[in-house]
């Protein structure tokens, strides 16, 4: 069996050198430095569990020190540098940083992480060991407990789309970000309190706005989803309060709030005492 670069492999030692060991494997020897030992006095012979990665010369060295990620193991990832044409350098345990490249970021530099910020990402080997940003389908974490609605949350930013922004708490929950309801310029990497809204069969929505905003948004959605089921509206903004409440559960306020964002994304339009929907192609 081979061995595995960017991932822990079993070595036996084979010599001391000046300034380090010489380790047996299929592909020749494999260098670990004195620095890369933990300090510890290696006899030849013994076999010990050594990281495998590239060093500055695009050589083979080993380390004993773990790795917070490997090939087989993605996992959170500090940012520890910012370098403008090639990337963001994240720190993975051993002396060897690790490289997301400019590739791999937005052409919008206002958008890449600062070093402090976290982003869970996995190892591609090309020569190298580089960092790959991990999408929500291919994550494979199952969080132990589910999320409450209505709490506050910490997350981190691991996706900007078109249509909003998808976050990841430490213990494996995403949670999807509607960009009206993102009210602050957002980074990868950035880390956030953001509100659980709903639970649905494709995960959680949440929401980085105020509460006003939340509500706001979310009345919306209920009287366009209506529409949407049972076509125009007999109500409009001048109904009575208990007309409203009868159909909705929400205040006149919060209806007149409502119709009114509803209006101003031209989704719908008051003719002959109702409010109907716009039809979009």
């Amino acid at each position: 069996m081979g061995i595995k670069v960017g991932d822990i492999n079993n070595f036996e030692v084979n010599r001391k050198t000046d300034i380090g060991y010489m380790l047996d494997s299929d592909e020749g020897e494999i260098f670990l430095h004195n620095n890369e030992s933990l300090h510890q006095e290696l006899a030849s012979g013994m076999t010990v569990e050594a990281f495998l990665y590239f060093d500055q010369k695009g050589r083979l060295a080993a380390t004993l020190k773990t790795p917070y990620i490997t090939v087989s193991r993605p996992g959170f990832l500090k940012v520890s540098a910012v370098h403008e044409s090639l990337g963001v350098f994240l720190d993975m345990g051993i002396a060897k940083e690790l490289l997301l490249s400019t590739d791999d970021l937005p052409l919008d530099k206002t958008m890449w992480p600062q070093v402090g910020d976290t982003l869970y990402v996995g190892i591609k080997v090309k020569g190298k060991l580089v960092a790959k940003m991990i999408s929500k389908e291919e994550f494979k974490i199952k969080p132990e407990n589910p999320l409450v609605l209505k709490e506050t949350v910490k997350a981190f930013v691991q996706k900007i789309g078109k249509e909003g922004v998808n976050l990841l708490t430490s213990d494996g929950h995403w949670i999807f970000v509607h960009h009206s309801l993102i009210k602050q310029n957002i980074r990868y990497g950035q880390e956030v309190d953001v509100k659980v809204t709903f639970l649905s069969e494709k995960g959680y929505t949440g929401s980085l706005a105020p509460q006003k905003e939340v509500a706001l948004f979310e009345d919306a959605n209920i009287i366009l989803s209506y529409m949407i089921r049972k076509g125009d509206l007999k109500l409009t903004t001048d109904s009575t309060p208990e007309e409203i409440y009868d159909m909705f559960q929400m205040s006149k306020k919060a209806f007149k709030r409502a119709l009114g964002h509803l209006y101003k994304e031209r989704k719908i339009d008051f003719v002959d005492g109702k409010t109907i929907l716009i039809q979009t192609k």
